[in-house]
């Protein structure tokens, strides 16, 4: 299974390919921002990552207080026909998000694939007719979108409807262990790379951690609050000697270099190299599980 890293900055791409040569991480861009970053990621840089995928940016249309002018179905179209080919694959222009916007969105769908592109349906609606028509038309690949998928019950209740199809999933925004490692989703996508650092925290895959869950989130403490609601305090961590020796063998970082004047950058660095530790972990769980979800 493959883990695309939202909004991926070539910052990051031109470190990860420094720091490890072999290793091609996985990246989202979406259409509502279009920076510089993406023509260097379409072009100088696309060989030197994995998955490039595109986001039509209706998240922004939907979520976003400003910049949703420029956000269209049209302006979406004319700008597949430039970029299209750069990404593997990218999403239909999913502009309503409520369980009744099927109708809008499929007409969406029609509309862009009329101007030659395949774009791939995202659902929103888990129990009306919506999963059964993509079924029907045979698409390869389905994202799963809707706001009603809140739990593995919910999920494995929706995966059962894709059983013997062979279509592949995508999840959007959730890259919960539980999760992944129970269902055969083939991809999925996450802000986490950033925003885990932005909050103060970083990820860590913990190998002495019991269970099959490693993942510990260990929060800095470099803010006012010093206790971290969500995550270990890092002050008390019962690994800090082992986090600290993963942190120098890995990155050739430490702690202050978390906090300090690099500090975003670096948090962001490590917080992604444990999301590309967690796309080979599921991907071995999966192969253990029997899913078929390799590319």
């Amino acid at each position: 299974m493959k883990i695309c890293n939202s909004s991926i900055s070539v910052n990051i791409v031109r470190k990860c390919k420094k720091l490890f040569p072999d290793t091609k991480i996985n990246g989202l861009r979406s259409f509502a921002i279009r920076d510089n970053d993406v023509a260097m990621l379409c072009k100088r840089f696309r060989p030197h990552i994995g998955w490039l995928i595109l986001d039509s940016g209706t998240w922004t249309l939907n979520e976003a207080a400003s910049g949703k002018e420029n956000i269209t179905v049209e302006k979406y179209i004319a700008f597949l026909r430039t970029a299209a080919k750069y990404f593997d694959f990218y999403f239909n222009f999913d502009s309503n998000f409520e369980p009744d916007g099927f109708e809008e969105n499929y007409a969406n769908q029609l509309k862009i694939e009329a101007s030659g592109f395949s774009p791939v349906p995202v659902v929103h609606d888990i129990e009306g007719k919506e999963i059964q028509t993509y079924i029907d038309r045979n698409y390869p690949r389905v994202a799963l979108g809707s706001k009603q998928i809140k739990t593995l019950a919910t999920l494995q209740k929706v995966m059962l409807k894709f059983a013997g199809t062979g279509i592949k999933i995508h999840l959007f925004g959730q890259t919960s262990f539980d999760l992944l490692a129970n269902v055969p989703i083939h991809s999925c996508d996450t802000a986490m790379w950033a925003r885990e650092g932005g909050w103060g925290r970083i990820r860590y895959w913990n190998p002495l951690k019991e269970g099959e869950n490693k993942t510990d989130r260990i929060y800095l403490e470099e803010f006012i609050q010093t206790d971290s609601t969500d995550g270990i305090n890092f002050s008390k961590y019962q690994y800090r000697k082992e986090f600290e020796e993963y942190l120098w063998n890995t990155f050739n970082l430490k702690y202050d270099d978390l906090i300090g004047q690099d500090g975003p950058y670096n948090k962001q660095l490590v917080n992604t190299h444990y999301f590309v530790q967690l796309e080979k972990i599921i991907t071995d769980i999966h192969k253990k599980k029997g899913f078929d979800t390799e590319e």
